[in-house]
């Protein structure tokens, strides 16, 4: 029979906050597909209109690699330490 092993709030913080990334991340998607599809409906037609959809494109792009990293990273540092070795 497997043996359970005692979870933290270290591990419930964790996830929290991935399943929290995941959901700012997509809550951001459906605005960064529209604004790609905007930007490629106008980039020839209206120029000034086309960098305002660009911009707003490259700001959600950004906005959610920076989610995502900062929420790895935070993972990362709250990963359960391992046992020490006699």
């Amino acid at each position: 029979m497997a043996e359970i092993v005692p979870r933290s709030n270290r591990d419930g913080v964790r996830w929290g906050l991935m399943l929290a990334a995941v959901a700012v991340a997509g809550f951001r998607l459906p605005s960064t597909y529209r604004s790609f599809q905007d930007w490629r409906g106008v980039r020839f037609s209206d120029p000034s209109a086309a960098e305002f959809y660009r911009l707003t494109f490259t700001a959600n792009i950004v906005g959610i690699a920076i989610i995502f990293f900062v929420a790895l990273g935070v993972f990362y540092f709250l990963r359960p330490r391992a046992p020490k070795q006699p």
